[in-house]
């Protein structure tokens, strides 16, 4: 279940240099808090929506929103709103998700850097995983590397699922038949996808 609602919060509070209430006439005990709202979710803010004004009388406690002011009263209102600013934290949320996006992006930069420099240099014993087709993977183990060529031994066995793919690569699982390809071969089927990972011991 998602929590969410509103909250306002007291950004600032004068007295009012108009002076006298509408209500009951008394000079000088007039307020001015402006108040802005802020939508949270969980009980974290996640950006302001707008900006409240009320005005109260410290002596009748009579508390005008902002339409039943007087023109007076409005004007210096607007003033103080115009003015206002409000605090960071209401942002709190917008600022945690551009955050995890942040760090989201070079987690998943750094990891794709460190996958192409396996790939780029392949070794005995390094295992590739692929798509066999839509919905199968399955492993190919480097047994031996030249110039130009890699040579693996395929897995007999596939997955249905990417995650997965450690259950079967096991040493007894690799056929004993060794083919080989080229490392351009491979270097295409990488960028296009086919070859999905490789996996250094």
């Amino acid at each position: 279940m998602i929590i969410y609602g509103t909250k306002a919060v007291n950004l600032e509070t004068v007295q009012s240099s108009t002076g006298i209430c509408p209500n009951c006439k008394t000079k000088g005990e007039l307020t001015i808090s402006i108040f802005r709202k802020h939508i949270h979710v969980f009980w974290i803010p996640l950006f302001p929506i707008w900006k409240n004004l009320i005005s109260t009388c410290g002596h009748c406690k009579k508390v005008m929103k902002y339409k039943e002011m007087p023109e007076a009263l409005k004007f210096e209102s607007q003033n103080l709103k115009d003015r206002a600013k409000g605090p960071i934290w209401q942002f709190s949320g917008v600022i945690i998700i551009l955050l995890l996006i942040v760090v989201s992006e070079f987690g998943s930069g750094v990891y794709k850097e460190k996958k192409f420099k396996l790939f780029a240099s392949p070794m005995k014993g390094d295992v590739y995983e692929y798509v066999v087709e839509t919905g199968k993977y399955s492993t190919l183990k480097i047994l031996k590397v030249s110039n130009d060529s890699i040579y693996f031994a395929p897995n007999n066995y596939t997955s249905k699922s990417i995650i997965h793919l450690f259950k079967i690569n096991k040493e007894e699982n690799y056929s004993d038949k060794i083919y080989s390809i080229s490392k351009d071969k491979v270097k295409a089927m990488y960028i296009s996808g086919e070859i999905i990972g490789v996996k250094r011991e």
